[in-house]
């Protein structure tokens, strides 16, 4: 299987988004009736990861958004003196549908999602990448070096937060 990843345009149809399942009833609503729209209307950016053996099929996705966070809530990270409110880059959706999880799909896009966060970071500003993770994905943020801001809050999402300077470490 050869897979691209390349910017979600919301004025194409991708083979097999409206059966897109990732296991996650909040993600895959998201991918069938609100992805395009938010994308339309600029609310974020949209990336998708599509098999281009199987006719580009829509395997997963990521969206991306400007953020900001209150300084309080990165007390966990212990940063030093801060302004009050810390621009960043919000990881809002990430999913992988069923068919192809376990290859390490969910990396490869963290990875180009972390990367376009660097960019931006060093364009417009950005101290890191925030999101809140799911239960069954806490681990797979922590392995990239994501921290828990206020604990694994289980079975609700868990505010997460991976700085600029950690990203670099990545490559």
């Amino acid at each position: 299987m050869s897979f691209e990843i390349s910017l979600y345009d919301p004025a194409q149809s991708y083979v097999g988004q409206k059966q897109f399942d990732c296991g996650n009833a909040s993600i895959n609503s998201f991918v069938h009736g609100s992805l395009k729209p938010q994308v339309k209307k600029s609310l974020s950016v949209a990336y998708v990861l599509t098999d281009s053996a199987q006719e580009h099929c829509f395997a997963g996705f990521y969206t991306l958004a400007q953020h900001m966070i209150d300084v309080s809530a990165l007390s966990a990270l212990e940063l030093g003196s801060l302004p009050r409110k810390i621009p960043c880059s919000r990881l809002i959706m990430l999913g992988i549908d069923k068919r192809y999880q376990g290859q390490q799909l969910g990396s490869r896009i963290m990875k180009h999602a972390l990367l376009l966060t660097q960019t931006i970071a060093k364009q417009i500003g950005g101290y890191g990448l925030y999101l809140d993770a799911d239960a069954k994905a806490v681990a797979f943020y922590q392995k990239l070096g994501f921290v828990l801001l206020e604990g694994d809050l289980s079975p609700e999402p868990s505010p997460m937060f991976l700085p600029i300077s950690a990203i670099k470490t990545l490559r």
